[in-house]
């Protein structure tokens, strides 16, 4: 009987971490033109490099970063609910199906980014107060970023509410929404530092998938805990 267990163990654990394998690989090659500037970018020895790749890099978030690491937050989320997929087929659903959408909040956010982007720029110069600010509010733009792709995989609905309801999660539960982009920023540092191969083998859709595994148990957690209060009232 043991054996058996340890089979289907061994079985389901083998399964997830080549769908955890061929997710990763999926975006890694959707993201190759983003990567690929980065690199050039980390690269670079001139000021007329930085104001031709950062204009490009910052173009390309809302065209390929948003919406594949949507899809792969869609994939990862089937494999937290055990939905049977088809890795790469679905990846690819989820990338057409939620492009515009995705598109839109990828222009949203990054736009955000380069004006606080610029405001720390200028306030670093004047003000150590509006530089502390703009910083936190950086920090809480990607923290809210990440939630939103975690309601965008979960919710078919209008993008203000998931604006809102993300929002609502992120004060509400300071603690876990923070922890959770810690997590995902900790696992991406840590997988480059130790190998790129293991970066791009397995870690953005490992810590994508921790992160919605994350997700799932805490919008549980408050969904019943607000069933148990309206039956109490």
């Amino acid at each position: 009987m043991w054996k058996e267990k340890a089979y289907m163990v061994a079985y389901e654990l083998s399964d997830m971490l080549i769908q955890l394998f061929i997710a990763n690989l999926l975006w890694i090659l959707c993201n190759s033109p983003l990567i690929i500037l980065g690199i050039q970018l980390r690269l670079a020895t001139s000021i007329e490099s930085y104001f031709i790749l950062l204009p490009l890099l910052t173009l390309g978030l809302p065209l390929f970063f948003f919406p594949t690491t949507q899809a792969l937050f869609c994939v990862m989320r089937d494999s937290v609910l055990q939905r049977p997929s088809a890795t790469i087929k679905d990846f690819f659903s989820y990338l057409k199906n939620n492009y515009k959408e995705t598109l839109q909040l990828g222009i949203l956010v990054t736009g955000t980014l380069v004006g606080l982007c610029a405001a720390a720029y200028y306030s670093w110069f004047n003000s150590l107060i509006l530089f502390t600010m703009v910083l936190i509010a950086l920090f809480f733009l990607m923290v809210m970023t990440l939630q939103l792709f975690s309601f965008q995989a979960h919710f078919d609905m209008p993008l203000l509410w998931k604006l809102n309801r993300c929002r609502q999660l992120v004060f509400a539960r300071p603690v876990y929404s923070i922890g959770a982009f810690l997590l995902i920023a900790v696992l991406n540092y840590a997988g480059t530092e130790i190998s790129i191969a293991l970066f791009v083998c397995i870690i953005p859709a490992a810590s994508i998938f921790a992160a919605t595994l994350l997700f799932y148990y805490q919008y549980k957690r408050i969904t019943t805990k607000s069933k148990v209060m309206d039956y109490h009232q």
